[in-house]
């Protein structure tokens, strides 16, 4: 006469750690396809150029080992800081007029009004382009001879421009370029403050003879304290990598007028080939931009009890 088996009492406390470990194993399972990704294509590249910026490195020739020569190098040269200067100023006057448009139109588009639905579409789409088909549709447009903008000129009587031959000129159409293009994203972290406050505040002030102003000041722009600080936050960010829009219209031209950072760091990487110099220079600029990045991010911290003041 046959018997049953009975389970051991240890195997259960065995079979229950078993279920766990892949519990705790299984979302690893589904991360490390990520994982994998950002140490392939991200962090080693990130380490290797790390390494490469310490040497000699130039095509055709032995890597030799030079130390922070490179850096320095970099520092001293003239080039570097003009770069410096173009980028800054780039940075700065573009970021300004994208928070104050993006403010002021944010403000109109939120109103409930007949039609600003298509309105609203039309005005995201920028954004949506990238940097690449926007450079080619500007230098298309500011062209002097064959450009819309000279021909629009010509009409009224004016006389056509080198928007992208003249040097405060080309700079200025880099600015505006990208003022068009990312106001939007200013405007939709505007709009979504705007969706935070409070209808009843507006109602009160009202009561109270609260100007449209002292509204603005007192009830709408504490509540947009975070997305404007976060538009400026990646603005900058994005802002001083600028690349794509600047080497497709002008190339970094007329002669380096307007030639930014990573403008300079591909010509010395792919231009002159010194390949050392080249991941130096991109560090310097992953410095710049963690610096930066770091004192916007302390300046995101809201104070308790400042989001709303009384109107």
């Amino acid at each position: 006469m046959s018997t049953a088996a009975t389970p051991s009492v240890e195997s259960v406390p065995v079979a229950k750690s078993k279920y766990r470990w892949r519990v705790r194993l299984f979302p690893w399972l589904l991360f490390a396809p990520t994982i994998i990704y950002l140490v392939i294509l991200t962090i080693f590249p990130l380490i290797y150029s790390l390494g490469v910026s310490l040497f000699q490195v130039t095509l055709g020739r032995p890597a030799t080992f030079i130390g922070l020569s490179n850096y320095r190098e970099i520092l001293i040269d003239p080039a570097f800081w003009h770069a410096a200067a173009v980028t800054g100023v780039i940075t700065i006057a573009a970021v300004t007029l994208e928070v104050v448009l993006g403010v002021v139109i944010g403000l109109i588009l939120n109103r409930q009004l007949p039609g600003l639905g298509p309105v609203r579409l039309i005005v995201y789409f920028p954004m949506m382009l990238s940097p690449l088909v926007m450079g080619y549709f500007w230098r298309f447009m500011l062209d002097r001879s064959l450009g819309v903008v000279n021909w629009m000129l010509r009409v009224v009587g004016i006389h056509p421009l080198g928007w992208l031959i003249e040097a405060k000129l080309a700079l200025v159409s880099i600015i505006m370029v990208d003022v068009w293009q990312w106001t939007p994203f200013v405007i939709l972290l505007v709009m979504a403050g705007l969706q935070t406050v409070p209808p009843e505040l507006y109602e009160i002030s009202t009561l109270d003879r609260a100007s449209i102003w002292m509204q603005f000041r007192r009830i709408t722009l504490p509540f947009l304290r975070t997305p404007l600080m976060l538009a400026v936050l990646f603005r900058t960010i994005d802002t001083l990598k600028l690349f794509d829009t600047v080497f497709i219209m002008t190339g970094g031209g007329p002669g380096d007028f307007t030639q930014t950072l990573s403008v300079m760091d591909f010509k010395i990487g792919f231009t002159y080939f010194n390949v050392g110099k080249a991941a130096a220079l991109s560090w310097l600029i992953v410095v710049i931009i963690t610096v930066l990045a770091t004192l916007l991010i302390q300046r995101l911290t809201v104070r308790p009890g400042s989001r709303v003041t009384s109107a």
